[in-house]
């Protein structure tokens, strides 16, 4: 079942980035080419290594469908060029006056590890207020069984017609289920001492530009550092997530909207 989802999804992101712009209609299309110097998730440093994140969303009458892959540009894992995860998103999102809701399913796979595919269900709620706070759950249906909560606020500053600067900061907190799978399951903590606790934190700056409508050229810089139980774990074990509680990862991104 899980097979016929991504292949569904993946041949409808292909339908949706072949029509032509002119004929787009109520159909949304945004495609995404960014590097970081890291590849940083919810605090884990997963790669520490430069990477290219590519992805493509297709939104249609507030249902969306979305692609995202990783791909090594080092031989850190001998594999340069290779993907070694691909994320599919199902979703639906609803704009209100003062809320942003949204719903769906985040599909993990990884092609080229050891590492199992696992699914999510995500629920989020914006606020349309100053900072703009937000809170999103994922509930892992999977193979962890776990719960991430995501909270963050923001805020943008006009510095000129086409340029901008973002700020934004976030705070994770993971649920027992969690924290057990991502590392108590690794060796690091063991499982009774593991409670739902704050997992990690993090803050941004993005800097925008917007030479023509379509397109977004974004350097960023991103602060992340791990929480609690999350932290303890690469005291027990230098080896997990390549032993960095804290991170900087850099960014550019070139962006295209339609």
């Amino acid at each position: 079942m899980k097979k016929f989802l991504l292949i569904a999804l993946t041949g409808l992101l292909t339908i949706g980035a072949t029509v032509p712009a002119l004929a787009l209609g109520p159909l949304d299309i945004e495609a995404e080419l960014p590097v970081y110097t890291k590849y940083v998730w919810r605090g884990m440093n997963l790669v520490d290594d430069a990477v290219l994140q590519p992805s493509l969303e297709v939104g249609l009458f507030g249902f969306e469908l979305a692609a995202w892959g990783n791909m090594y540009l080092t031989d850190i894992a001998d594999e340069a060029g290779q993907f070694g995860e691909f994320d599919y998103t199902l979703g639906y999102e609803l704009g209100l006056a003062l809320f942003e809701l949204e719903a769906g399913f985040i599909f993990y796979t990884y092609p080229k590890h050891h590492f199992d595919d696992t699914t999510e269900f995500y629920l989020g709620a914006k606020v349309n207020i100053l900072l703009s706070p937000s809170l999103t759950v994922y509930q892992d249906i999977d193979k962890f069984k776990g719960a991430y909560w995501a909270a963050s606020i923001g805020h943008g500053f006009d510095l000129g017609e086409t340029l901008k600067l973002d700020l934004t900061g976030g705070l994770g907190l993971g649920s027992q289920s969690y924290i057990s799978g991502y590392y108590a399951g690794m060796l690091s903590v063991p499982d009774t001492e593991i409670d739902a606790s704050m997992t990690d934190y993090f803050v941004r700056a993005e800097l925008p530009f917007h030479p023509i409508p379509f397109l977004s050229i974004t350097p960023s810089a991103t602060y992340t550092s791990l929480l609690g139980d999350a932290k303890k774990a690469l005291d027990n074990d230098e080896m997990l997530y390549s032993g960095k509680k804290e991170n900087i990862v850099w960014g550019l991104a070139a962006s295209f909207s339609f």
